[in-house]
């Protein structure tokens, strides 16, 4: 990905106010001075359909050959769902269900055999995408590939032997909450969005 692309695909997040600065406390624990706010994309449909056709160009650009595009909920199932839209895939998300990712009952076509690639919205420490590919471990099916909107390690972390292919890789740092500069300068700590992760 190009200097060039990187500004672009950062003009769009800035057009739709999902980049915040601050000090947030993201859903890995760390702290950061950075925020991606994916809620502000799923609210401007306009806007993230322009991001998830660049993600599609990434992905068809790989020629893969897969039947599922999964992520995790919640903030991924939109941008999920509307890539396997673009890609005429099927579509499936796992969920928390008594504090383990797992697919809840009732999905038809996930079975031994089947093939998906992974599509999350920001890759910070990998821990919400290698618990989706536990669950399609458990199930059988195989995992073609990774892809997130943003990479928040500039490229440096690859997930169960596989690289992550982002549309943005930015070094962003995240630091322990006992060695954060941030909240030795006294700068407010701020929690955005919502988990359900415990």
């Amino acid at each position: 990905m190009t200097q060039a692309n990187n500004n672009a695909i950062l003009s769009l997040f800035k057009e739709a106010d999902a980049l915040l600065q601050g000090h947030f406390k993201l859903t890995s624990g760390k702290h950061s001075e950075w925020y991606f706010e994916k809620i502000r994309l799923i609210e401007n449909p306009a806007a993230l359909d322009r991001i998830v056709d660049l993600l599609v160009d990434r992905i068809r650009s790989e020629k893969k050959a897969y039947d599922y595009v999964i992520s995790p909920a919640y903030g991924a199932i939109t941008i999920g769902f509307l890539t396997a839209l673009k890609l005429s895939k099927r579509f499936a998300f796992t969920q928390w269900v008594e504090k383990k990712m797992a697919f809840r009952p009732g999905w038809s076509g996930l079975e031994p055999g089947m093939t998906a690639i992974v599509v999350e919205d920001i890759l910070t420490t990998g821990g919400s995408i290698q618990e989706v590919i536990a669950c399609l471990k458990e199930k059988g099916i195989a995992v073609a590939g990774i892809y997130v909107l943003v990479d928040r390690t500039g490229g440096a972390v690859t997930i169960d032997g596989q690289p992550v292919g982002s549309l943005l890789a930015l070094k962003v740092a995240a630091f322990d909450p006992e060695d954060c500069p941030l909240c030795r300068a006294g700068v407010p700590l701020v929690k955005p969005g919502a988990s359900d992760k415990k």
